[in-house]
């Protein structure tokens, strides 16, 4: 994801993860279809984590509603939650408590 600032506008994110090209403004709210596309993964399974309560939403109608900085901000804990998951394997690794199999 890109950011395209500009004085007059709020900033706008190009956003590559969708599945045609798009600009979105910083504030923008994107659809279940469109976060799936982003976190490249099925509707039915960025329906789960909005019923488990991990991305944030709001619905409007039928709609569930997703804000883009709660996008970003579920994105980056789930980066840093791999990131932990990574270091703990290379330290059991290094303290021998990981099996060869």
């Amino acid at each position: 994801m890109s950011i395209i600032e500009s004085p007059s506008v709020s900033p706008v994110f190009s956003v590559e993860g969708l599945s045609e090209p798009a600009a979105v403004v910083a504030n923008a709210e994107l659809t279940v279809a469109q976060v799936a596309a982003y976190l490249r993964t099925t509707e039915k399974h960025v329906n789960r984590l909005l019923d488990l309560g991990d991305i944030v939403f709001r619905r409007e109608d039928d709609e569930r509603l997703v804000s883009l900085p709660d996008l970003l901000k579920f994105e980056e804990e789930r980066k840093r939650g791999h990131a932990a998951l990574d270091r703990m394997m290379l330290d059991n690794i290094e303290m021998g408590l990981y099996d060869d199999f």
